[in-house]
């Protein structure tokens, strides 16, 4: 059996806010209009509200909102990130990032990414800055993403 990591990757490139989200193609289930958003009671500021997706509602989160106390969000002009999660978790299996703008496919190979951050320590909901080509772009921490969607959706 081979264990090598994989000579390229698909990814896509996910404006949210003033960055872009890298994350592999496999997990972004649907870039979906957004619709239908409602609020949940008492949930912070960054846990935008729930939204029908399919035959389920899904959590929606603002990433900027989420990692950075001082963003603001204009969801007028908004798309969703549906995004398959990385726990096995039947009661949450999908969550949404709200996104600015078209995301673009990339093949990345271990050449064309460059981490940028030099070991400093990333803000919160961040796995690592890298430039891709010519992109910045930030890897986030989708398992410390869900963990704090989980804490925050009422029981």
């Amino acid at each position: 059996m081979n264990d090598a990591l994989p000579r390229e990757i698909h990814a896509v490139l996910i404006p949210v806010g003033s960055v872009r989200l890298l994350l592999p193609n496999a997990i972004v289930a649907e870039i979906a209009p957004l619709s239908g958003l409602e609020k949940v009671e008492r949930a912070p500021a960054w846990l935008l509200g729930r939204m029908p997706w399919r035959d389920d509602t899904i959590p929606l989160v603002s990433f900027s909102l989420l990692t950075d106390a001082n963003a603001q969000e204009d969801v007028r002009t908004a798309r969703v990130a549906v995004l398959k999660t990385l726990a096995d978790d039947d009661e949450m299996p999908h969550i949404g990032l709200l996104a600015h703008g078209l995301p673009r496919l990339i093949t990345i190979t271990p050449d064309l990414l460059v981490r940028t951050d030099g070991g400093e320590r990333l803000a919160r909901g961040t796995s690592a800055h890298v430039l891709v080509r010519s992109d910045q772009a930030i890897i986030p921490d989708l398992h410390w993403i869900e963990a704090r969607i989980a804490q925050a959706l009422p029981a």
